[in-house]
């Protein structure tokens, strides 16, 4: 910038207001300092200047798996609203560990980003506001504490749980399995609480199974669920990788869907479309919940109060092929 100011014939706070836009600057004067950065290739120093401004215009997204459908969809759109506004988004994934989220969490403070947007890892909410600190900017997305002390935003999962188990009810169903990961997540423990209160409602015994964190285990846990004689004749599988696990169980038993069991999974992608038939599910408003997250940065970014701090967006229920409806004994189902 010295140098500018040298070949401009001006001072270097004038070169200063200058590259930082202040209007009041003269045309005449203003000109020479952009042909001065010309002659001289000068490019300045972003990280610089944001250190020397407190902001970085950077901010951390926390997720416990980038390879998760649904986490990924969410990183795109907070990375696209970030980018319109003039941020730039760190990404760092955690792998389900609590000590990682810390590290991980420490590595983003060192960057001095300006915010952190996260998804906790299993048993590591407790651990977040040690980590974060109180004077953060954080959203948490998805996976809520009890008594977050950020600011939130979540699928409804109760009401999107009881509405999907109340679609396989109205088919005729009466047993129902419920497959979870893990109760250990707020969001999980959620969607238990509708599918009990609608099988409760129904006066059905609900069939709650717990298959494990990743694929792999939700897909032996499943076929093993379908080798019961007394097997369910729906399953709802609660999340995405519980899904996956449970189709691949499907093709390894080949079990019909739906003709021997109906399938309702817990978020929509892509390939339940392709798969025959397609399968039904509950849509997560992923557009929704990354709009309202990045609204709660920002507000906290620019000072400004929040007025509603904990957001809960309505899931959509979609019906295709793979829920049917049963009509007795034999499992036998009949297209409603």
């Amino acid at each position: 910038m010295n140098e500018v100011a040298r070949e401009a014939k001006v001072s270097l706070g004038t070169v200063s207001k200058v590259l930082n836009g202040d209007a009041t600057v003269a045309a005449e004067r203003r000109e020479r300092v952009l042909a001065a950065c010309d002659r001289l290739n000068y490019q300045r120093n972003q990280i610089a200047a944001s250190l020397r401004r407190r902001h970085t215009h950077t901010i951390g997204i926390i997720i416990p798996d980038i390879l998760n459908t649904f986490y990924a969809a969410l990183v795109e759109k907070l990375e696209n609203l970030a980018s319109a506004a003039g941020y730039t988004v760190i990404i760092v994934t955690t792998g389900e560990d609590p000590q990682r989220t810390q590290a991980r969490i420490g590595v983003l403070k060192q960057r001095q980003v300006d915010g952190m947007i996260v998804i906790p890892s299993l048993d590591s909410s407790g651990l977040l506001a040690t980590a974060v600190g109180d004077d953060m900017p954080c959203v948490i997305i998805d996976r809520i504490a009890a008594n977050d002390p950020y600011p939130s935003v979540a699928t409804d999962n109760v009401d999107a749980a009881y509405q999907g188990t109340r679609h396989l009810l109205s088919l005729g169903h009466r047993h129902i399995a419920l497959a979870v990961n893990t109760p250990r997540l707020w969001n999980t423990q959620e969607r238990i609480i509708g599918f009990e209160q609608a099988m409760r409602e129904a006066q059905a015994k609900a069939d709650l199974r717990i298959v494990g964190m990743t694929v792999e285990e939700a897909q032996l846990s499943i076929s093993s669920l379908f080798r019961e004689p007394d097997r369910p004749t729906a399953l709802f599988t609660a999340n995405n990788l519980v899904t996956l696990g449970a189709v691949r169980a499907q093709i390894d038993s080949g079990l019909k869907i739906p003709d021997e069991i109906s399938l309702l999974a817990f978020d929509d992608f892509e390939w339940l479309k392709l798969l025959q038939p397609a399968i039904s599910a509950i849509q997560q408003p992923v557009d929704q919940i990354a709009v309202e997250a990045w609204r709660l940065m920002f507000h906290q970014l620019s000072k400004r109060s929040i007025a509603a701090p904990h957001i809960r967006a309505a899931a959509q229920l979609i019906i295709r092929g793979s829920t049917v409806g049963y009509v007795g004994a034999g499992r036998k189902v009949v297209a409603l």
